[in-house]
């Protein structure tokens, strides 16, 4: 019965652009990660993360299927497209979740090279916001709107410089899975 129930879900989507869309910002609220590299959705069960896989391919948005090893157990699921990010932003958003929605919007935004800052600035400003708090490298990456990528990168030249440190874990997060971000702190003030 339930099977059946899964392939008309799959028929409507597969006809209907918007009921896809509709399943597919479901399956992000319910089940997806949205964080510093992009969106992810991933179920333990796989034939649910393969029909899903299958409404976000057909609309041109999903990145190949693939599975991962989760602890004692596989995890199924697969990502969306860098470049889809932004028109599905704008044919679901803006999200229920404020913290998934900054995190969406933010990703949505991005444009490579579009912000190139002078020589320096993007390191002075992660020294600057490190010496009023410790943050994660995903509170720097909202801040400075640059990318993850960005903010590693800075964070282990100014580690290697003594600049910076690690100073413990972001224990008091709403979400769970942010619960292990290391936060950075500046070891010293900026020049």
């Amino acid at each position: 019965m339930q099977q059946d129930n899964q392939s008309k879900l799959l028929k409507l989507a597969l006809k209907n652009k918007q009921i896809a869309i509709a399943v597919l910002g479901q399956a992000i609220l319910d089940e997806g990660g949205i964080g510093a590299y992009g969106i992810t959705i991933f179920y333990t069960n796989e034939n649910e993360a393969r029909h899903l896989w299958k409404i976000a391919n057909s609309l041109g948005y999903a990145n190949p299927f693939r599975k991962k090893k989760h602890r004692n157990h596989q995890h199924y699921g697969f990502s969306i497209k860098a470049e889809k990010i932004r028109e599905l932003y704008d044919a679901i958003g803006p999200l229920p979740n404020p913290t998934k929605d900054q995190i969406f919007q933010h990703l949505a935004k991005r444009r490579p090279n579009l912000n190139i800052r002078a020589r320096g600035e993007t390191r002075k400003l992660v020294l600057q916001s490190l010496q009023e708090k410790p943050k994660t490298v995903l509170q720097l990456m909202l801040e400075l709107n640059i990318s993850s990528s960005t903010v590693r990168k800075q964070l282990r030249n100014l580690n290697t410089q003594g600049l910076v440190e690690t100073c413990g874990k972001q224990q008091n997060a709403s979400q769970k899975s942010r619960r292990t971000a290391k936060l950075w702190i500046a070891t010293k003030s900026v020049r």
